[in-house]
């Protein structure tokens, strides 16, 4: 998914480290995804995915790992990846 260019974040410095998981998901193929539409303006940051989004989201709220791979269709060990991230401080 992209953003049309007058919506796009603005560019950040090359040092500036995106916020993104490492996930296997429904192809079998292991790629960063963005916990964050807007947390990186770069090509190399990642691929946003919505349901990873909006599982990251409601992880933090407290969501437990199988009611999210239920509610999003995320594979189980995507959602625990998430949900482990999400309770980090």
């Amino acid at each position: 998914m992209r953003l049309p260019d007058h919506l796009a974040p603005a560019p950040h410095p090359s040092d500036h480290a995106c916020s993104g998981v490492r996930l296997t998901l429904d192809d079998g193929v292991e790629r960063t995804y963005l916990l964050d539409l807007l947390a990186c303006a770069g090509k190399r940051c990642g691929t946003y995915e919505a349901r990873v989004h909006l599982a990251h989201i409601l992880a933090r709220q407290g969501h437990r790992a199988a009611w999210l791979a239920e509610f999003t269709g995320l594979p189980l060990t995507a959602a625990q990846r998430i949900t482990d991230l999400a309770a980090q401080p």
